[in-house]
């Protein structure tokens, strides 16, 4: 059994306190959801930017965060919680609240997972740091939310967890924060 690395432990403990948003987003309207979103994503997207632009902020920034939540591509670029943000609100406006919902569960749940079984149990590696076995996790986890939220739809929900996993495993430059359940949401709403 691997280790798997405190700042990734740190980091998905984190990212599990957003379950919150989709099980919130069960008993909100759309707009509700949106109207409590909106000056979150403001908030993390201005910190974000005004971290590298003032060297003050940045060096408190870079104190209190990046030092124990970021990978190193995120301490140039933006952050997962911004990106992560931007794809849960994206998510909201654009798909029906059960699509939403299951995207955003297999987005947190998911990735989760996969980060866990990979980083623990990972041997066959495919790209950079992604594993056979995380991608097991994913899919297999994945199938079980949409087993919950899509009951109705088990062939899109399908195909929407396939198709995030192949997101979540391929090495794309955008954040899996955003592509995730753009990608799961979109194929279920295939199948609406």
């Amino acid at each position: 059994m691997g280790m798997i690395p405190w700042l990734e432990i740190r980091r998905k403990i984190f990212h599990t306190a957003s379950l919150s948003i989709p099980i919130c987003y069960h008993y909100l309207s759309k707009e509700t959801a949106v109207l409590i979103l909106l000056p979150v994503f403001a908030f993390y997207l201005s910190c974000d930017l005004l971290r590298h632009c003032h060297k003050g902020f940045g060096e408190l920034f870079d104190q209190l965060i990046t030092s124990r939540f970021l990978r190193e591509r995120e301490k140039k670029g933006l952050i997962g919680s911004t990106y992560f943000l931007i794809g849960t609100l994206l998510a909201i406006i654009i798909f029906p609240k059960d699509i939403a919902i299951a995207s955003l569960y297999i987005l947190v749940i998911s990735d989760t997972a996969a980060s866990i079984v990979g980083s623990a149990w990972g041997r066959i590696r495919l790209f950079r740091r992604k594993t056979v076995e995380g991608s097991i996790a994913f899919f297999v986890t994945g199938m079980i939310v949409v087993a919950f939220t899509m009951g109705h739809s088990l062939f899109w929900g399908t195909a929407g967890v396939l198709g995030a996993t192949l997101v979540e495993l391929l090495p794309i430059r955008l954040d899996d924060n955003l592509t995730i359940p753009l990608v799961a949401g979109g194929i279920m709403m295939i199948g609406v």
